[in-house]
């Protein structure tokens, strides 16, 4: 019967010890996890910047050869990227019709 109490005591005192431990790595892995999550979403924000840059080089590089103003249709593509793709397809129609480049 001591033996059991012994033993009982024994598994206590090292479970105790472990819960501690348990805990700790919890938390730290729960802060790699809200670490990482971080960096996915900071690395979507990159490329979506980038993303629209190309976007604005491109429409400048549009307007550049069809003649128009680069500088605005550049600018105009950064702060309205899908909008302006969207004119430029428009515009770029047109001026098929017309015989234009």
């Amino acid at each position: 019967m001591k033996a059991q109490h012994i033993l009982a005591v024994l598994l206590l005192l090292a479970f105790g010890t472990l819960l501690p431990l348990r805990v700790s790595a919890q938390s730290d892995l729960e802060q790699r996890i809200s670490n990482l999550e971080n960096r996915v979403a900071s690395q979507d924000q990159e490329g979506a910047g980038v993303a629209v840059f190309v976007c604005a080089a491109f429409l400048a590089l549009w307007a550049q050869n069809t003649g128009r103003n680069a500088w605005l249709w550049f600018f105009l593509g950064l702060f309205f990227s899908v909008i302006v793709i969207l004119v430029m397809l428009y515009k770029n129609s047109n001026d098929k019709k017309m015989g234009r480049r």
